[in-house]
């Protein structure tokens, strides 16, 4: 039987570096882009992610969105909480200046410390100064402990199974309000194991980081 309560919003990604969705080390997590995503959704929603045009290269139009990743929000916290945090410091950047290092260590999303009432943008691959009003306009960081990250390789789900999917760029991402229908997508969805899949859509050639979590 279905979830009264259930809350799933799905978005369309334009880009996936491992960086916003960040899946490794054990926890999804959405800490840049997506502002309004992070700022209004709570703790128990469920937020999808589905593969673009743009991101495809023009494949996989309308009605085709494979899936990315899948996550049900287990914690939020605020961008200073999380950068505070011990439980999160290795989701904070290494070797951002080192194009030699492991795509795993430039990919932490772990970037945003408050100081003196200023927001601190802390070198990193993926984001630049001018990114710091979108990324801190979010307030907030949404943390999974329950997750699927097809990357890559995106995950087709039929149609009987289907979600409602933005034809557009959706800030907020758009919400199925078929609640059997959610969790129908949700249950197809929790047949494959948790965690991570594949390598995301951008990732150094040969580098095999991503397995190591």
């Amino acid at each position: 039987m279905a979830d009264s309560a259930i809350r799933l919003f799905a978005y369309k990604q334009t880009h996936d570096t491992g960086f916003a969705p960040n899946p490794f080390h054990g926890l999804c997590t959405l800490a840049t882009c997506k502002p309004k995503i992070r700022e209004h959704k709570r703790v128990g929603d469920w937020i999808a992610g589905f593969t673009s045009v743009q991101l495809t290269k023009g494949r996989g139009g309308v009605g085709e969105e494979m899936l990315i990743y899948l996550m049900r929000v287990t914690e939020k916290l605020s961008l200073e909480q999380y950068f505070a945090d011990p439980r999160f410091s290795a989701k904070k950047p290494s070797h951002p200046d080192d194009a030699s290092a492991p795509c795993l260590a430039s990919v932490g999303d772990n970037i945003y410390e408050m100081c003196d009432g200023q927001w601190i943008q802390h070198p990193n691959r993926s984001h630049k100064p001018h990114d710091i009003p979108k990324d801190t306009g979010g307030k907030n960081v949404l943390i999974s402990t329950d997750f699927w990250y097809f990357g890559s390789a995106p995950l087709g789900i039929p149609d009987e199974f289907r979600p409602c999917v933005p034809t557009f760029q959706a800030a907020g991402g758009v919400q199925t309000k078929d609640t059997a229908r959610a969790q129908a997508f949700i249950d197809h969805v929790r047949t494959q194991r948790p965690g991570i899949h594949a390598r995301p859509h951008t990732w150094k050639t040969g580098d095999e980081s991503w397995r190591q979590l």
